[in-house]
């Protein structure tokens, strides 16, 4: 009988383990699909940019925008990880920032501010582009005044916060519902929709973390990105895996 409940013991730590490893495959495929959803739109505008630039006799410009291009792009790969610092994700989004300005001839200015203790904290990669895309191109864009975007990375309590805010057209709460819902997304940007924001956040770090937007129509609009402080000392030990 003891021998027969240790076999029994045995066999249910097996099937444990297993569960854990397919819902830890589960949520890394979740995330590869999730994140994969980077539309080629953005690179086709930019380099089409680029062509007009060089048409134009703007060397300097030219490579400016293919210098951001590249590091954008080197920075989105980050060799296969999930997570990167949030320096990184800061610079991830300066060189877009730097390759609209000049598509969009200097429609906008922005600004970028972080607290050193943030800047050292890890975060999920790709969660700000796609917010300032939606900035640009449902806010800026479409107003006749000069725009700015305001980004900033800041440390309060246990949690990591982002906040991005513009001052272009605003929107109404249902245009936030249906950002929210994937059912506004921009063609002409990289495809990363704010809705897949708010899935990856609540996928990694739980359904505490994510999103949540100020928004009036003529105010502008204030987006506020929630996550856990982590520090990647502790991923090393332990922690959330990259």
């Amino acid at each position: 009988m003891s021998k027969r409940f240790n076999l029994m013991l045995r066999r249910i730590r097996e099937l444990m383990d297993q569960i854990i490893q397919e819902q830890e495959a589960k949520r890394k495929s979740e995330l590869d699909v999730l994140q994969s959803q980077i539309n080629p739109h953005f690179l086709y505008n930019t380099l089409n940019s680029v062509t007009r630039l060089a048409e134009l006799g703007r060397n300097e410009e030219v490579v400016t925008t293919i210098t951001s291009l590249s590091r954008f792009f080197r920075i989105s790969l980050s060799k296969g990880k999930h997570i990167i610092s949030v320096q990184d994700e800061l610079e991830h989004v300066r060189h877009y920032l730097i390759i609209q300005t000049i598509r969009f001839k200097n429609k906008f200015r922005y600004e970028i501010r972080a607290d050193e203790a943030a800047l050292k904290c890890s975060t999920l990669k790709l969660i700000l582009q796609p917010l300032v895309e939606n900035a640009i191109h449902h806010g800026i864009e479409k107003s006749a005044e000069e725009g700015f975007i305001d980004i900033e990375a800041r440390l309060e309590g246990d949690n990591l916060i982002f906040r991005i805010l513009d001052n272009g057209i605003g929107m109404t709460s249902d245009t936030v519902e249906k950002l929210l819902s994937g059912n506004i997304r921009s063609e002409r940007g990289s495809g990363v929709g704010v809705r897949n924001v708010q899935e990856r956040i609540t996928l990694y770090y739980g359904p505490g973390y994510g999103l949540h937007f100020e928004s009036e129509p003529e105010e502008g609009t204030t987006v506020t990105i929630t996550i856990p402080a982590v520090q990647p000392d502790s991923l090393e030990q332990g922690g959330m895996q990259p």
